[in-house]
């Protein structure tokens, strides 16, 4: 009985060390299909909002209710970036970089501000990593009340593509 036991059980350890080396494989061949497919898509933004604070990670922010915003306060956007490219650097590591411009309109159309290069950003990682958040802060102080437009223009350093988005928000005259 003891033998019929012991065979039972290291067949089912090899057909479950079996089971995890095709789950591992299986995993491994999704990967490199979906690193393949980033590779074809362009620089843009998956996800785009305000949010109530700087974030803490990859998809760990708390989104606004509105884009109403009162004088001085911190106008802080969380953004996604997805199809940028991975700088080979030393010691086998990749490095994600992004240059960011800002250029602030009021409803009309009148420019307020055009900063180039307003922040950067860079990190390394072993791997080439997927998941990458960015917090953009603008605070004007002594903006009138309105109704403004935000463009923020992403340039990639690694892959030198460009990707631009627009927000809207609102500066309140009410507390």
């Amino acid at each position: 009985m003891k033998l019929v036991s012991g065979l039972a059980l290291a067949t089912m350890l090899a057909l479950a060390s079996a089971a995890g080396a095709q789950t591992i494989e299986a995993l491994q061949t999704a990967e490199a299909a979906s690193k393949a497919a980033w590779e074809q898509l362009p620089l843009t933004e998956r996800k785009v909002t305000f949010v109530k604070a700087s974030s803490t990670g990859y998809g760990m922010y708390d989104a606004r209710d509105n884009n109403i915003f009162q004088p001085g306060e911190p106008i802080i956007s969380y953004v996604e970036p997805i199809g940028f490219g991975w700088k080979p650097i030393d010691g086998g590591k990749f490095e994600i970089g992004f240059v960011i411009d800002l250029a602030l309109k009021t409803e009309d159309g009148t420019l307020v501000s055009d900063q180039k290069a307003f922040m950067s950003v860079k990190q390394e990682s072993h791997e080439q990593n997927q998941e990458y958040s960015i917090d953009m802060t603008l605070t004007l102080d002594s903006a009138p009340a309105g109704k403004y437009t935000v463009t923020y223009t992403i340039h990639d350093t690694s892959s030198e593509e460009v990707s631009s988005f627009d927000q809207e928000f609102v500066v309140s005259d009410k507390e």
